[in-house]
């Protein structure tokens, strides 16, 4: 592990600094379009634009990479970043916010695909899982510390906008100033969407729910909490509390799926995250002690989402496959996030805050009734050799390369 982290610990530097910005500036999103005024409809659309950009990144990306280089690449899109960061100071009104988060969006979705290929050219197969291992940790405590950063001054001040820039700027230098080569690029196969749906419509409907679920935990939680009138440190426990218990629940959840039907364990875990709902509505009226605990239940039911999805998505899989599958699932998921922000706007716009747990309630009960649909239609696999393996939330094809259990796609 030691030899792992000293050849690629610029990496991993850059993108810890980069993940602080990113968990700081999302919740600083959410709070701030509160205090100024907007809609629930015009924060939704906000949310929105950073996961079009975050789509549109996945897509355009790969392209300038193989015309001008990882390096060339990286330091363009953090500069992208740290400049898009800034404009919402200036510009405040949401349709000016929708298309500064675009630019966001695109940004930090090319930072992750260079950053995972670089750790893929880095890796081999005794040390990929390593490194998946750090970079999900990473992921997990950097982004729950920039949202602790939420309290060292005023939201409704250009102080932490000025902070993210500075730190998305700084996040550049271990990457220039160190000696790592850039990577080779080579082209990412994928299915078509009729035939991943066709290969599993369980991990299908699954991508597209949690895409419209996390979208609104991450991307909207900010603002639900600040409706509900959360003071700016309750709003950044608040959202620590998701992003922390979903990290940690995802061992013992993996571990069950594993050792029974994976489809039951995602089919509980979707439906205690839909009970839990109703549940917090209510205690958000009696207890702020008890509504965070149960929101610490809910992360841990709702996040393993994301993991079990792909799990089970590659147990119908190929290993040679699972790599060119996970990008029709990262499209999936994608779409999934855009329109999450937008529904659960327009169902707090009807009924009020406390729409935010009613959105999720219908996203997660309408997955275990289709995955309860789904037994009754196939069985379990018995020759299948796929695990449960934790990932981040915003890995994207490229990162997959780095699940021990994948082979190179060879090429045509």
């Amino acid at each position: 592990m030691f030899t792992v982290l000293r050849n690629t610990w610029a990496l991993f530097f850059g993108f810890g600094i980069i993940s602080l910005a990113h968990g700081l500036q999302g919740t600083l999103i959410g709070v701030r379009s509160i205090i100024e005024g907007f809609s629930f409809i015009s924060a939704g659309l906000v949310v929105a634009g950073y996961y079009v950009g975050y789509l549109s990144g996945s897509i355009i990306i790969p392209v300038f990479l193989k015309r001008v280089g990882h390096i060339r690449v990286f330091a363009a899109l953090a500069s992208l970043a740290s400049i898009a960061i800034l404009l919402h100071s200036i510009f405040l009104d949401p349709y000016s916010w929708f298309l500064i988060r675009i630019f966001t969006g695109i940004s930090l979705s090319g930072i992750f695909i260079i950053m995972e290929s670089w750790l893929n050219d880095k890796s081999t197969n005794q040390t990929r899982g390593q490194l998946l291992s750090v970079y999900m940790i990473i992921t997990f405590v950097f982004v729950g510390l920039g949202q602790l950063l939420l309290n060292i001054s005023d939201p409704a001040k250009v102080d932490l906008f000025i902070l993210v820039s500075i730190l998305l700027s700084f996040a550049l230098l271990p990457i220039l100033l160190s000696n790592t080569e850039q990577p080779n690029t080579s082209d990412t196969k994928s299915f078509s969407l009729s035939e991943f749906y066709a290969i599993s419509p369980l991990g299908f409907v699954g991508a597209l729910s949690v895409g419209l679920a996390h979208s609104a935990v991450f991307g909207y939680g900010a603002v639900y909490a600040t409706a509900k009138g959360l003071s700016i440190l309750e709003v950044s426990i608040f959202m620590v509390i998701i992003t922390s218990f979903g990290a940690l629940s995802q061992w013992p959840i993996g571990y069950l799926s594993d050792k029974m039907d994976r489809r039951l364990i995602l089919i509980g875990v979707t439906f205690a995250a839909s009970g839990l709902c109703i549940l917090i509505v209510v205690s958000s009226y009696i207890s702020l002690t008890l509504f965070f605990i149960l929101t610490a239940l809910y992360s841990c039911m709702s996040l393993p989402m994301y993991s079990l999805a792909i799990a089970h998505t590659n147990d119908f899989l190929e290993q040679n496959e699972i790599v060119a599958a996970s990008s029709a699932f990262a499209k999936l998921l994608g779409v999934g996030s855009i329109l999450g922000p937008l529904f659960v706007s327009g169902i707090m716009s009807i009924t009020g805050p406390n729409g935010y747990h009613v959105y999720l309630l219908l996203v997660h009960g309408l997955l275990g009734l289709f995955g309860l649909y789904r037994m009754t239609k196939r069985a379990i696999p018995t020759d299948s050799e796929s695990q449960y393996v934790p990932l981040p939330r915003n890995i994207t094809p490229a990162g997959m390369e780095l699940n021990p259990i994948t082979e190179p796609i060879e090429e045509e």
